[in-house]
């Protein structure tokens, strides 16, 4: 998603899961209140848990689609509705892409297992409806059945709103990926972001015309986030910074470098960095440490590899030393020599 969405943190710990750190946003703690008023106290539990578990299967599906495209990926920031997964994306747009679509296909696939059609039919008016919760109270008569639907719907939520073509949702990273197979990727943030507050305008004017607080709700996520975005571009316009280049979106960081990594360096010597650049710093320096350590042990394998080669031939090799040959020798082709 988009990591100048600092905003939403204070965000807490819980550890590593698949060499992942996992963090959890403070606004999941808001959301209980948000259902409570209209469903009660058990239903605002029940629907942050089952928001819980799916942003995270969520954001673990950006994690694994990253790495599937020959990325990484080793944090995520679960948020309500949109969280955030800091992954490295390769094989340029595509890569992007893949990646972008993978945390709306993990909840797809939910609605798929859950669909409401094979064991609650009489639901599935009101299941398709992100609007409004299709169970009213937690005293079920058939809870599993009850509680498949919700899940339903709330899954089908995050996918609806997740697809959106506006940042930070994935919906914009998508936009991002395809514009930036169409235009010079300078131009790329200035026409994603400028779709994006259209479209957070028109949601804005729905849910007004329609008195839905749900639907201004989100519309005035997206301005904020939007503006908040082309702020920061504006800022680092000023001290000489610039983002875009290969960077096609703000939470995921392409692994391509270009000439403008000497501009941002030169820039970062001679401007005082604020909280969220000296962040993103820090980030930059643990990302280029770990691929510093990828490196070093694909060349430990590489001559490994080798040497079973020069003395036994290339037929003593197995299908999967075959495999991690051809995979070591592309990963060090990619990255070039190593300096120093």
């Amino acid at each position: 998603m988009n990591d100048r969405l600092n905003w939403m943190i204070p965000s807490y710990s819980l550890g590593r899961l698949f060499s992942t750190e996992i963090r959890v946003s403070a606004w999941f703690a808001i959301l209980p209140l948000i259902v409570y008023p209209q469903h009660g106290l058990w239903m605002g539990l029940t629907v942050t848990a089952i928001m819980f578990v799916s942003v995270f299967l969520h954001e673990f599906g950006h994690i694994f689609a990253a790495r599937w495209t020959g990325g990484t990926g080793d944090e995520i920031l679960m948020t309500p509705v949109c969280g955030l997964a800091f992954v490295q994306p390769a094989n340029g747009h595509s890569g992007l892409a893949i990646t972008s679509a993978a945390g709306p296909l993990v909840n797809l696939l939910i609605c798929l297992i859950l669909f409401p059609a094979w064991y609650a039919p009489e639901s599935l008016p009101n299941a398709f409806n992100p609007l409004v919760l299709p169970i009213s109270e937690v005293a079920w008569s058939n809870p599993w059945s009850d509680l498949g639907v919700l899940a339903f719907t709330l899954n089908w939520l995050l996918f609806l709103v997740n697809l959106l073509p506006v940042l930070p949702l994935d919906g914009g990273q998508i936009l991002r990926a395809i514009l930036s197979m169409r235009m010079d990727a300078h131009l790329v943030n200035q026409m994603a972001l400028r779709i994006g507050l259209i479209v957070a305008m028109i949601i804005l004017l729905l849910g007004t015309a329609f008195d839905k607080s749900q639907i201004v709700l989100l519309g005035t996520f997206v301005l904020t986030s939007n503006l908040l975005q082309l702020f920061q571009e504006r800022m680092q316009e000023a001290m000489g910074i610039s983002s875009l280049g290969y960077d096609f979106s703000s939470g995921y960081d392409s692994l391509e470098r270009s000439s403008a990594d000497a501009t941002e360096q030169n820039a970062r010597s001679t401007v005082k960095l604020g909280p969220i650049q000296r962040w993103r710093e820090r980030r930059r320096m643990q990302r280029e440490q770990q691929e510093l350590q990828e490196q070093e042990a694909a060349e430990q394998q590489l001559d490994s590899l080798l040497a079973k080669v020069h003395e036994q031939g290339l037929h003593s090799l197995s299908e999967q030393e075959k495999k991690q040959l051809r995979s070591c020798s592309e990963l060090l082709q990619k990255r070039g020599p190593r300096g120093g």
